[in-house]
């Protein structure tokens, strides 16, 4: 009876199933995907790493555990998925590609050109590498070295949409505002539709002198991801330089509650002291900032408050602060004026025109208070 019920047991056990493992492998994988767009990075890290124990040679999993691992910030245990992946599949190319960014971005230029080589080799022809490789060169500030992998991509596929729109980007960077929006166009043209490429667009029109077609991109960008400061500080600077008083301050405070920077600040007073609401802005600068131009900012809206001499002495602190900033000696220069120290205020004029001889305000307010006129001189500047 033993030897029989033995007998049973070993029949009863199942054969291997070799479709077993790889198909657990695929749902752990896919689980991981699912936990990546929920943010949880731990945890898909935790099940790609499971995948790969139960198919080592899988090359697609050692691929998405490196890039989650990277995601992470665990840059050595990314190059350690990434070669894993390498010898698992030594003819594909990805891993090779993102070995090469990631070596770039940690300053290993090096590895990061070899690994680079490695990758064209196996894709030879593939444009999406070179242009891969030039987006994150941008991303490391990297601009120019990025062009000629961008310039490559397309020389190989002028339709790569992604590509133009990341050209338009550099093109951006190097200040040639009309070859980057032809290059947005196109990408557009060719399918290309994100929040970050919309950004871009936006800001390339800014630059040129585009501001309702700026805003209509930024628009366009902010309703696809909301949780990007720069983003709606740029819509309210191009809501304002097409004369929108009221959407730009709803901007402006949109990008101030996500994150509290200076320049957001700085928009926002500018805006409130131009207005006339010189006590928002006074509040929004309290206590006094460091930074010279929200200083003399911050004095601007104390002088529309009537307390000069509280103003007189913020400019003299920003003055100090930036003493080649000719909008803020402009502005110094009226408070002294207005606060009695007129030949004070004459020599800050002067110095003015110093560094920058064809500075009007400074000349009108020099002719104005020179001669002993009583003429008053011209009003403070406003910052852009």
């Amino acid at each position: 009876m033993a030897l029989c019920l033995a007998g049973a047991l070993g029949a009863c056990a199942p054969a291997p199933d070799p479709g077993t493992t790889p198909s657990r492998a695929m749902e752990l994988r896919a689980a991981a995907r699912e936990a990546s767009a929920r943010g949880d990075d731990g945890a898909c890290v935790a099940l790609l790493e499971q995948a790969v124990a139960l198919e080592p040679g899988g090359a697609e999993a050692w691929e998405e555990l490196g890039r989650a691992r990277e995601k992470r910030g665990d840059a050595t245990g990314a190059v350690q998925a990434y070669e894993a992946a390498i010898v698992a599949a030594p003819q594909r190319y990805q891993a090779h590609l993102d070995l090469a960014i990631l070596c770039m971005r940690s300053g290993m230029t090096g590895r990061a050109r070899s690994e680079l080589q490695e990758a064209l080799d196996a894709a030879p022809g593939n444009a999406s590498i070179h242009w891969n490789y030039g987006a994150a060169l941008v991303q490391v500030g990297k601009p120019e070295e990025a062009r000629q992998h961008l310039v490559a991509a397309l020389r190989l596929d002028p339709s790569l949409g992604p590509a133009h729109a990341e050209l338009g980007r550099v093109e951006a960077l190097a200040g040639h505002t009309q070859q980057a929006l032809a290059h947005f166009a196109q990408a557009e043209s060719l399918g290309v539709h994100s929040a970050i490429f919309h950004a871009n667009w936006g800001l390339a029109l800014l630059q040129g002198d585009s501001p309702d077609a700026a805003a209509d991109q930024l628009r366009q960008a902010v309703a696809a991801d909301s949780t990007q400061a720069a983003w709606w500080n740029h819509l309210g600077v191009a809501e304002l330089q097409a004369g929108r008083q009221a959407p730009a301050e709803g901007s402006f405070r949109t990008a101030l509650s996500l994150a509290p920077e200076d320049d957001v600040r700085f928009n926002l007073a500018n805006l409130l002291v131009q207005a006339g609401r010189n006590a928002e802005a006074e509040a929004l600068l309290s206590p006094p900032p460091q930074r010279a131009d929200l200083l003399a900012l911050r004095g601007l809206a104390l002088r529309g408050l009537g307390r000069s001499t509280e103003a007189r002495d913020c400019l003299a602190a920003a003055a100090g602060k930036a003493p080649r900033d000719v909008n803020v000696l402009n502005n110094y220069g009226v408070l002294l004026a207005e606060t009695g120290d007129v030949p004070g205020a004459l020599e800050v004029w002067r110095r003015v025109l110093a560094i920058e001889p064809a500075n009007q305000t400074a000349q009108e307010n020099l002719k104005a208070r020179g001669g002993g006129a009583a003429t008053a001189p011209r009003g403070p500047q406003h910052g852009p």
